[in-house]
């Protein structure tokens, strides 16, 4: 319950910050259908690899300021939870049986522990996507400078054209 909690907490106060909503859920769409099909149903009942665990992190990573880094929990924590209780429900043949496996490890259960270390990985690569926006890394703008190409052609100009010419005065 209290990962519940943390995660819609989470999602209401950081998602009017996300820039690209429809991308995100796309993503997030995503996850939940690989959880569904890749879920790990073992002795333990943890998922061992989710979607979220790739997909989070390298997105906060490469979006920046347009998705917040603590959105990572609450996003892998959602890709978890709803094929864990489509599973359940498959495991309980939807009929009188009872849902288990169900966030009922606590601290040691996926519900808790991959979205934490999503959030850990969302952090480290925001702090990297930090350091390399600073050297110019996943920059939207092209710079071309002047003498980099030969007879300054732009890189872009066709094969077929002659390339641009400098203005004297």
């Amino acid at each position: 319950m209290f990962y519940t909690l943390l995660s819609i907490g989470l999602l209401l106060k950081y998602w009017r910050q996300v820039k690209d909503q429809r991308i995100i859920l796309g993503f997030l769409l995503f996850d939940v259908t690989m959880g569904l099909f890749t879920q790990y149903w073992g002795i333990t009942g943890l998922h061992l690899l989710t979607g979220g665990l790739v997909i989070w992190p390298v997105l906060v990573l490469l979006l920046g300021d347009r998705l917040p880094w603590p959105l990572a929990y609450p996003l892998t924590f959602i890709g978890i939870l709803i094929p864990d209780l489509y599973g359940a429900g498959m495991a309980a043949d939807w009929s009188g049986g009872w849902f288990f496996g169900v966030g009922g490890a606590g601290f040691q259960d996926a519900l808790f522990l991959m979205p934490l270390e999503t959030l850990i990985a969302a952090v480290v690569l925001n702090q990297l996507g930090i350091f390399m926006r600073k050297r110019g890394y996943f920059s939207r703008r092209v710079r071309i400078d002047a003498g980099v190409y030969p007879e300054d052609g732009d890189r872009r100009a066709r094969a077929g054209r002659k390339p641009a010419r400098k203005e004297t005065e």
